[in-house]
């Protein structure tokens, strides 16, 4: 778990030993939230892109939707309230 740490927040060691055990390991914990997060979009990407159809271009339209960050949050919206 340390040096994924080290590598996944580029870290020194001294700067991660000097960090309090309870940052550290919700940092840590949110680290394995986002790699599972992003393992898991891999792999609904492949069997996606596998197998086609409509599930295909909604995630397509969801990771970008993702890829716009707050700014597309707020896009999205607008567009619901009629802005």
């Amino acid at each position: 778990m340390f040096s994924e740490f080290l590598h996944f927040y580029n870290y020194s060691a001294d700067q991660a030993l000097n960090e309090y055990a309870r940052r550290f390991f919700g940092l840590a914990n949110q680290m394995y939230r986002l790699q599972g997060k992003y393992s898991l979009n891999k792999l609904v990407i492949a069997n996606n892109a596998t197998n086609g159809g409509s599930e295909a271009e909604k995630l397509a339209d969801e990771l970008r939707k993702q890829a716009r960050g707050n700014h597309g949050i707020l896009e999205e919206v607008r567009t619901v309230k009629g802005v």
